[in-house]
């Protein structure tokens, strides 16, 4: 898929997001989550100067000198048009951030993923030239492992699956997934890895293991040290991001 082609309306993407050229982001941070305000406040305080772009949920704002958009997204088709409006612009790097329901049972709750590889399961990256599965760029992948074992944290690495739905996965599909070798599922990596191709972005998933699929309910309560190990998973991978521009 040609690029230039796909960034033939970058005035128009830029002139609708309000950026001024010196304003295009060096990094998109994507997060996946329900809890859209409670992302925010989490999340924006690390940058300077935010405000909302001419697009709803993508805020941008400067990490020192960095500029960075954030954007909260749910779902593959959701995340991949962000990837491309801002892969549009110019934007290098694209950081996708996400729970994810763990496959393999050496993952536990709280462990970081680094998907090098994402079984496409979702409707979006046929659009974007992939059917079957989606690479990240191992140099970011690399990149990540290696900040995150600075900081004392060890991340699996391996190949993931994308699905348009977490709630609607039978047991007998995770059980085929987890033999097939995949760490987890989420809903958005393999999306993101096709659209940031398209555009020649770099893009990594940084995921934590909120659930163990299909051990536990999806209802099921969280114990206290659990509920202790994804907040401060789900705090190490936005530390993360800020430092792969």
């Amino acid at each position: 898929m040609d690029p230039s082609t796909l960034a033939a309306d970058r005035p128009g993407w830029m002139d609708l997001l309000g950026l001024a050229e010196d304003e295009v982001p060096r990094l998109l941070a994507l997060e996946s989550t329900w809890w859209r305000q409670d992302a925010l406040e989490r999340r924006l305080p690390a940058l300077a100067d935010v405000r909302e772009l001419g697009l709803p949920d993508l805020w941008h704002g400067w990490a020192g000198d960095v500029p960075v958009v954030y954007g909260v997204v749910h779902g593959a088709s959701h995340a991949a048009e962000r990837v491309h409006v801002l892969g549009a612009c110019g934007t290098p790097v694209v950081v996708h951030l996400a729970s994810c329901g763990a496959l393999s049972p050496s993952l536990q709750i709280g462990d970081i993923v680094l998907p090098e590889r994402a079984t496409v399961g979702e409707g979006a990256s046929q659009y974007y030239g992939q059917s079957r599965a989606a690479t990240a760029n191992l140099g970011k992948v690399a990149r990540a492992a290696a900040l995150l074992a600075a900081r004392g944290v060890y991340a699996h690495r391996g190949s993931t699956v994308t699905a348009s739905s977490r709630l609607a996965l039978g047991s007998t599909l995770l059980r085929q997934w987890q033999k097939a070798g995949h760490l987890a599922v989420d809903q958005e990596a393999s999306a993101v890895f096709s659209a940031a191709a398209a555009f020649g972005m770099r893009a990594v998933s940084l995921l934590y293991v909120w659930d163990a699929l299909p051990r536990r309910p999806l209802t099921e309560d969280f114990s206290a040290a659990e509920s202790e190990a994804q907040e401060q998973a789900s705090a190490e991978i936005w530390e993360i991001a800020l430092q792969l521009a």
